[in-house]
């Protein structure tokens, strides 16, 4: 890839906003089909060789801006033929000759791609079987960064066909991306975006914004939103990141949905049809390329369209069936339903299919989905908070790449290598080593002195993110605010040097640049891979087991410690009113969750590890009495619709993992470390609150002394939450035969429950949640 860079003078007087340039390319060359330049104020346009760039700020008079266009040959080349450009004219312009045809003269050719160099690929220590690019030869900061809230990066809704909705079509192609920096190819990704607006298809997805329709709006502008998913991709296609056939729901070839099974489980959700739905194709195999949406927060939702795993479709024309000891499935209307009841958020819809979330999630289906609310527009039109191109999401991801630029994903587990059943085999997580922000990979933004307004996502499969904001060639970190968690705005600002975000987990946070101009801010990571224990476990009790007992791996340096580069280098705009202190309240204060039956025990659920048939690392749910429980096991979940009840999540595993329920809120409580019996099948027997450990010996287990003190969540948790951070022990002890001693920590939450219907909970470290720990739940 190459950058053809175009500069526009104004020689008149000012030039009024818009500013249209229109490229014509040599027929060697291709551009991205959408990109911006100069912090957004460049947007452009591709359609087959033209491209259509407009610069959304006025050009005062004798000023002058640059547009640099990516462009990658189509082969090796040499740009015989100019690009031409012409100018529309703009408001009161007098000078339109100047106007005319240009030949934007190329200083050098277009030079045949070269290869990046290699990563080292030594046999048995690398989960891939081919080459990927050494990121350590990949620039940093060379990219700016998109903004998903700008206005170019919103679906447009359809207000007209049904009114008091906005409706929206949304289907999914396969595109390329610009996610590294000239000098790199194109990614090809997966990606959602309206047939009718080509350049929405895009990595990450166009962001949909709705109203809220919470009952504590009193303006009357909430609306539901109705979206309907379609899939032009190729059903035989091969997918993007390799799947591994012998997990749950990711069984190729295996026999699909007999028009009959289908038909009763449609009947028993009172859905009456004679004939099977359009695009279905009875007793259909199932196929690689399959996928369902999940509104990703939503809290109110019917189950039909809240994306259940299992009801997935494919464009080959079949759709998923019943895996679970449940046969029920609640299959997806299309279109989906939001409700947009609640407050003021951040979501995000991505892919949840059965068996293969980290795949489609990996490979590009994602995207924001921003609910405002009466609360949240007062703040902005007060002045209250930064607003507009002061808000800025940041989607945190981590991906891998191979020397063509494509996606790089593991081949195989190197715990047991190749050559087995499992081959492709899924792998307990992946950790990228090339840090993406929006889909640009290790990019910068440029801002003013002033407060702005950071949406954060982490996106990533399995990477957890311990997040600062350092002054580049100094130890000084930039202090920060946080507003809200992934379920609204907390009662009042938190003021924190540091914030840990697992994957889904979202924050809202406020930085102040006003006395940083000229500085430039680098986001470093510091949360270890995998996250879980602070410590290695005791040697006298690791029974050699030297890979569960090795000291947590720190992000690699120059690599996944830094995120992107913050530049303070615009000037502060005269015309846009600084925000001064936020305010000390935030909103009416958070209501304080209620066990519906106080007298009811919590609801114990359970977090722990097993090896699977293949010898690899199995995480998995379950409860302490039950012991570890598959997707296929009898559901063990199954609270009331519109109750409030108290959730114990114990961890006997070595790694933390955010736990994510479907169907409602919770409010975080407290944590705990524990110790217990290790029963059959991972049961949990004498659990003990004890500061000093059970031990047992020759059989006997020890009484259980004195209680742990539970640890209150962090202050920027005590809010609305549907993702917590699930601990395991600090000093983690391999767990061993039933008899001896296993440790842990418990997590609790209370959550209310919304709607009546199947849902389900699982970890969303997505290697995780596909294999095998998630798991239904039924909402009666």
């Amino acid at each position: 890839m190459s950058q053809i860079e175009a500069r526009v003078s104004n020689v008149g007087s000012v030039a009024k906003a818009p500013i249209n340039l229109t490229f014509t390319m040599p027929s060697t060359v291709s551009a991205p089909a959408k990109f911006s330049r100069i912090a957004d104020s460049w947007v452009c346009l591709t359609t087959g060789q033209v491209v259509n760039c407009t610069y959304n700020k006025d050009l005062p008079a004798g000023a002058n801006t640059r547009l640099r266009i990516p462009v990658t040959p189509s082969s090796a080349t040499v740009l015989a033929t100019p690009f031409v450009a012409s100018v529309a004219g703009v408001l009161n312009e007098a000078n339109l000759a100047n106007n005319g045809p240009v030949n934007l003269t190329v200083a050098t050719a277009v030079a045949a791609y070269v290869l990046p160099a290699a990563a080292p690929l030594v046999v048995g220590q690398s989960p891939f079987t081919y080459q990927v690019i050494d990121p350590a030869v990949i620039p940093k900061y060379a990219m700016p960064l998109p903004n998903p809230n700008a206005p170019f990066f919103k679906h447009t809704p359809d207000t007209i066909t049904l009114a008091g909705t906005d409706s929206y079509n949304l289907d999914i192609k396969q595109v390329k991306s610009q996610i590294l920096p000239p000098g790199f190819p194109a990614t090809n990704v997966f990606a959602y975006g309206d047939p009718a607006r080509p350049d929405t298809y895009s990595y990450p997805a166009h962001t949909i914004e709705a109203r809220s329709t919470h009952v504590s709006n009193t303006s009357g502008l909430g609306k539901p939103v109705k979206v309907k998913y379609t899939d032009s991709r190729s059903g035989t296609a091969l997918h993007l990141a390799a799947i591994d056939h012998t997990i749950h729901g990711a069984m190729a070839g295996r026999q699909m949905n007999p028009w009959p099974a289908v038909t009763a489980s449609l009947v028993a959700q009172g859905i009456i049809l004679t004939d099977p739905p359009q695009g279905i194709n009875p007793g259909a195999i199932e196929p690689d390329i399959r996928s369902v949406a999940h509104l990703h927060g939503a809290q109110v939702i019917d189950q039909g369209s809240d994306g259940y795993s299992e009801g997935w479709s494919s464009p080959t024309g079949a759709i998923g069936g019943a895996t679970s000891a449940n046969p029920t499935v609640p299959y997806n209307p299309n279109p989906f339903d939001y409700t947009n009841n609640q407050e003021s958020t951040m979501l995000w819809y991505h892919d949840h299919t059965l068996g293969m979330t980290r795949n489609n999630v990996y490979a590009g289906l994602a995207g924001l989905y921003m609910i405002r609310d009466d609360n949240e527009m007062a703040l902005i039109n007060g002045n209250k908070i930064p607003s507009g191109q002061y808000e800025v999401p940041l989607v945190l991801q981590d991906r891998m790449f191979k020397r063509n630029g494509d996606l790089a994903y593991p081949d195989f587990d190197i715990n047991t290598g190749t050559g087995t059943t499992a081959d492709p085999s899924a792998n307990p997580e992946f950790f990228g080593d090339v840090m993406v922000v929006n889909g640009v990979s290790w990019p910068y933004l440029q801002v003013e002195p002033r407060k702005y307004r950071l949406r954060l996502l982490n996106g990533s499969n399995a990477r957890f993110y311990t997040l600062t904001l350092n002054q580049a060639g100094t130890a000084t970190t930039v202090p920060f605010q946080v507003i809200g968690t992934e379920g609204g705005f907390l009662n009042a600002p938190i003021t924190t040097n540091t914030l840990t975000i697992a994957p889904a987990e979202r924050y809202d946070i406020v930085v102040d640049f006003s006395t940083l101009l000229g500085r430039n801010i680098t986001i470093r990571n510091t949360a270890n891979q995998p996250y879980g224990r602070k410590n290695a476990c005791p040697v006298a009790v690791a029974g050699g087991n030297t890979g569960l007992c090795a000291p947590p791996a720190p992000p690699t340096l120059g690599l996944a410690d830094q995120i992107m580069q913050i530049r303070v280098n615009i000037p502060l705009n005269p015309a846009v009113p600084v925000v001064p202190a936020l305010p000390a309240s935030l909103r009416t204060p958070i209501p304080t969750l209620v066990n519906t039956n106080p007298a009811a025990p919590a609801h114990q659920v359970l977090l722990g590890e097993k090896l699977d048939q293949f010898g690899r690392v199995n995480p998995i749910l379950g409860t302490p009495t039950d012991g570890f429980l598959d997707w296929t096991n009898p559901i063990t979940e199954q609270p009331f619709a519109n109750t409030v009840e108290t959730w114990e999540i114990f961890n006997s595993s070595v790694d933390a993992h955010p736990v994510h329920l479907h169907d409602g809120a919770f409010q975080v409580l407290e944590r705990q470390p524990f110790s217990a019996v290790l029963g059959a099948s991972g049961t949990l027997q004498n659990i003990c609150y004890s500061a000093t450990p059970l031990t047992a010996i020759n059989g006997v287990v020890s009484a259980c002394a004195g209680t742990t003190v539970p640890t209150l969540p962090l202050p920027a948790e005590i809010g609305w939450k549907e993702t917590v951070i699930a601990y395991p022990a600090e000093s983690y002890i391999p767990p061993g035969k039933p008899g001896e001693i296993v440790q842990g920590q418990v997590t609790r939450v209370r959550m209310k429950f919304e709607g009546i219907g199947q849902f389900v909970w699982h970890c969303h470290i997505t290697e995780h949640e596909d294999h095998d720990m998630m798991r239904p739940m039924i909402v009666h």
